[in-house]
């Protein structure tokens, strides 16, 4: 046992030596025993460290496992890691994993996991594809998916007003994005009765890799069990399925049919195949790089947002009345307008903040530098050195949103995120060249499926007020089935 405690605990003064103030307690499991004993979660483990030391200190040390890390306190600095000294912190944890994840093809054509050069070349091609003037001319999927929504709660609440919301909420994001990215109709609102290969794919897919991420964080002790036991970070299974179903939906594409000059993200892999000789598993990488940002996180954040709008019936009926007061002759709405409602915007954003689905970015040093403590002091982080923001405490402080646990869309008023953005204290996307390049995405696909989802129905908490709880993972969330009422609004 001696050699083990050793091994683990050798590191544990290298932040002492160098003046960087250390959390405590530390056990021989690090600052954030959770990780190995799957007990407890990532953030509430780092709760306790931040309501310790935040104010007193900008960052402190802290161990992962016998790892050390800086723990970003202030947002300031997170801005500066992030956006103002991007060039010494150009990776993230993630693109770290994938050099032990040997097989995981796909992983590592996905912008998500890659670094260097790698990551610069895979995201320019992806995010081409998601530009403003594409999701625009695109914009049709976004109406037909919102209208086929509407169309399968109707049904439902014929026969009972209560929907699982969860549900739901994937149902609407598999059907559109199997749309945008494939071209084709997932069943998922269409043929609800039947069994749906996509979804459950997908549902399978992300759920690994999220489950994964955890295990490669837990492993950081001793990575060669991840060669020994060949991790990755997606299943064998569904690698095939979605190589299969987009070789099918390339083929049918091609063939001339009527969706031939259409513009959606298989036109746009087809246009790198063409134009910049794209292999097929690039072309593979590509589209899940997009189901990846627009399935789950995205069905999470709807989820969330529903259930906030049902807590708080006076915004629900302040986002109602802006709405209806947008709709054109057939009850629906154009892409401009759409995105520039001001109201749903901060509806959408106080949910992504309440919720904080991505809670902690961690950054690692690419080129070594120093970071600023006080105006007398610095500490220098060396090449490999991983920095955690906690963007889940910074959502969630007294000091930056009065009343943090209220949902107050009004918070945001006039824009006020872009301000909060700038300080590093509002960061549901990330920020710097490494911000989530499916932000567009996720607001479109959000702010489509409420604006249909309330201009036809009042949506009523019936049970007791649910409480976002952690599991061992990495985010506080909403656990469970989600059993929401769905009254039709008659106008």
């Amino acid at each position: 046992m001696l050699p083990i405690y050793l091994y683990l605990t050798w590191n544990h003064k290298y932040w002492s030596k160098r003046g960087l103030t250390t959390a405590r307690p530390l056990t021989v499991l690090g600052t954030y025993p959770g990780l190995l004993t799957r007990k407890s979660n990532l953030v509430i483990d780092i709760q306790k460290i931040y309501d310790k030391y935040k104010g007193k200190h900008r960052a402190v040390g802290v161990f992962v496992t016998r790892q050390p890390q800086i723990l970003i306190l202030d947002p300031e600095l997170a801005h500066d890691v992030l956006v103002g000294n991007y060039r010494c912190f150009k990776d993230s944890l993630t693109s770290s994993y994938i050099r032990h994840a040997k097989q995981d093809k796909y992983a590592r054509l996905n912008p998500f996991w890659a670094s260097g050069e790698s990551w610069r070349r895979l995201r320019s091609e992806a995010q081409a594809g998601l530009s403003g003037v594409r999701l625009k001319h695109a914009y049709a999927i976004w109406k037909q998916g919102g209208k086929m929504l509407i169309y399968y709660i109707a049904q439902q609440v014929d026969h009972n007003n209560i929907l699982e919301t969860r549900d739901l909420c994937f149902r609407y994001t598999a059907q559109v994005m199997a749309d945008f990215i494939w071209g084709i109709d997932a069943g998922t609102l269409s043929r609800p009765k039947q069994p749906n290969k996509i979804q459950e794919m997908a549902t399978k897919w992300t759920s690994y890799a999220f489950y994964m991420i955890s295990w490669f964080m837990a492993t950081i002790v001793a990575p060669a069990i991840r060669l020994l036991l060949q991790f990755r970070f997606f299943p064998k299974d569904t690698d095939e399925f979605f190589s299969n179903l987009t070789k099918e939906s390339i083929e049918m594409r091609l063939k001339g049919s009527e969706n031939s000059s259409r513009t959606d993200y298989l036109s746009h892999l087809l246009q790198l195949r063409e134009q910049k000789q794209a292999t097929h598993d690039d072309l593979v990488g590509h589209a899940l790089t997009v189901l990846l940002d627009g399935y789950d996180t995205t069905g999470t954040a709807l989820l969330h947002a529903l259930y906030y709008l049902a807590e708080s019936p006076a915004a629900q009926k302040k986002l109602r009345t802006e709405l209806l007061s947008s709709v054109d002759a057939e009850r629906s709405i154009d892409f401009d307008k759409l995105c520039a409602l001001p109201y749903l915007e901060q509806v959408v954003y106080e949910s992504l903040r309440l919720s904080s689905i991505v809670p902690q970015y961690t950054k690692v040093c690419t080129t070594p530098t120093d970071i600023k403590l006080s105006e007398t002091k610095n500490v220098r982080v060396e090449k490999g050195m991983t920095i955690m923001i906690p963007n889940y405490q910074f959502h969630h402080d007294r000091q930056y949103f009065r009343d943090p646990e209220v949902f107050r869309p009004e918070r945001f008023d006039n824009s006020a995120y872009q301000e909060l953005m700038r300080k590093g204290i509002f960061l549901p996307f990330s920020d710097g060249p490494r911000v989530c390049m499916g932000i567009r995405l996720a607001l479109l696909t959000l702010k489509s499926a409420l604006f249909y989802i309330m201009c036809d129905f009042e949506v009523v908490r019936r049970s007791e007020r649910l409480i976002p709880k952690g599991d061992s993972g990495f985010g506080v969330l909403l656990q469970g089935d989600i059993n929401l009422e769905y009254r039709r609004v008659f106008q």
